[in-house]
């Protein structure tokens, strides 16, 4: 699996635990804003399953969320990366 993907899905699975913490999340949108630290430990094959777990850094401030992350597979962290996101109301 490419390195872009992983990094999209994270970024997806991101998205998801930062909507959790407003009380009605279909009303905002996620901007992704940047990632930092990005490491590729090992590489994901066809087959394979991908957890990955999110955690936030800091306390989400105006909308602006930094979050750390990992992709693992079986017992072994493939991938590592630190981004942040921007929550917006839709309009």
């Amino acid at each position: 699996m490419p390195g872009v993907l992983l990094i999209e899905a994270m970024a997806q699975t991101g998205g998801i635990l930062v909507l959790n913490t407003v009380p009605d999340p279909e009303n905002y949108w996620t901007y992704f804003m940047k990632i930092n630290e990005a490491r590729f430990k090992q590489k994901v094959m066809p087959g394979d399953t991908v957890i990955f777990d999110l955690k936030l850094i800091s306390p989400i401030r105006r909308g602006i969320c930094h979050m750390k992350g990992e992709a693992i597979v079986g017992d072994k962290v493939v991938m590592e990366a630190e981004m942040m996101a921007q929550i917006v109301k839709k309009s």
